[in-house]
Parts: C-alpha cells; sequence; structure tokens
C-alpha cells in the first residue's frame, strides 16, 4: 500500500477553504499523482465535534465515528492547522482533548492507536523568525507528549506562513518524504 493511501489529513481551521487548506492543497501539487490523490481530508470546523465531557453527555456528536475512520482505515493522520495565540486552532485542540474519550470510555480504541503515525503542517502569519520558533516548539511539544502518551510516532512538523508565498516547495516534498520513511 502506497504510503499516501494510508493518511488522512484533519483540517483544523476555522475557514474550510483558508489559507490551511490552501497549503494541503499545495502539498497535492507538489507531492504529484499517485501520492496525494487518495488523501481525504475533512474540515473539522464542518463537524458537530464538542468539548471533552466529563459525563460522556456528548457521545452522539461527530468525535466517535471520525476517530474510528481514522483508527480502522489509516496510520497517517495529518493534523492540518492554523497557529492563533502561539498554539493550535481550538478546533485542532478539541478533537485531541476527546481523545480522552477514548482513554476512559472507548478503552478497546485506545490500543488500536498504537504505532499509528501523526505529523502536523501549520499556517502562521507572523514574520518574526523567534516567533516561529516559539510557535513550532510548542506546537511539536504538544504532539510529541501527545504522541508519547498514547504509544504513537511523532513525525514532525511543517510550518508555512499563510500568504504561501513563500512555501519552499522542495522542502515541503523533503518533509513529506521523510515522514514516508
Amino acid at each position: 500500500m502506497d504510503f499516501f493511501s494510508s493518511c488522512i489529513a484533519l483540517n483544523g481551521s476555522s475557514r474550510p477553504f483558508g489559507n490551511t487548506k490552501t497549503l494541503l492543497n499545495k502539498i497535492e501539487q507538489i507531492l504529484e499523482e499517485p501520492h496525494t490523490s487518495s488523501i481525504p481530508i475533512v474540515d473539522l470546523c464542518t463537524l458537530n465535534i464538542t468539548p471533552y465531557d466529563y459525563l460522556g453527555r456528548n457521545s452522539g456528536d461527530d468525535f466517535l465515528p471520525l476517530i474510528t475512520r481514522c483508527i480502522k482505515n489509516y496510520s497517517h493522520i495529518i493534523f492540518a492547522t492554523p497557529i492563533y495565540w502561539y498554539t493550535v486552532s481550538a478546533h485542532t485542540k478539541i478533537f485531541l482533548d476527546r481523545f480522552t474519550d477514548l482513554i476512559t470510555i472507548h478503552k478497546n480504541l485506545t490500543e488500536e492507536l498504537i504505532g499509528k503515525e501523526i505529523s502536523v503542517v501549520a499556517s502562521f502569519a507572523g514574520r518574526n523568525q523567534e516567533t516561529l520558533l516559539i510557535m513550532k516548539q510548542n506546537v511539536d511539544t504538544i504532539f510529541f507528549n501527545f504522541c508519547h502518551y498514547l504509544k504513537m510516532h511523532y513525525k514532525g512538523s511543517y510550518f508555512a506562513h499563510s500568504s504561501l508565498e513563500e512555501v519552499n516547495t522542495e522542502e515541503l516534498k523533503n518533509f513529506f518524504l521523510k515522514i514516508k520513511a
């Protein structure tokens, strides 16, 4: 099975056709066929995924069907997120928080997460290199610890300015070829 057919991308932007989606589309252009023809993109903002609830009152929302689909059909999840205030978007954070459901309620699915891979592509608006380093470190720390706790593999992140003028296509292509290895 081709690596890219085992991937799903979760777009955490509040705009399904914003800069983050444009970045995902740019990835498809850079990697070209046949690599990306089968990477589904799910726009989290179009789903009803509510914050974690200790009483489980949100069990009927869209989280469980989506995470079950991810676990059963894909070995690699690409989180695509804009960066807001030095961290991931609210849609991405809520989705990550809901993994608590797997740990507390759907424990059988937690075991199926072991060995799955995660990578991140992020769009950001700032141009200050020091700020970019802080954002990247924050995001990498979140996902590294998340993966470590769930016995998953964090494959890294790629950051692109939201204008997408400065996307180094060779660097982006190399990032995906590296996580594929």
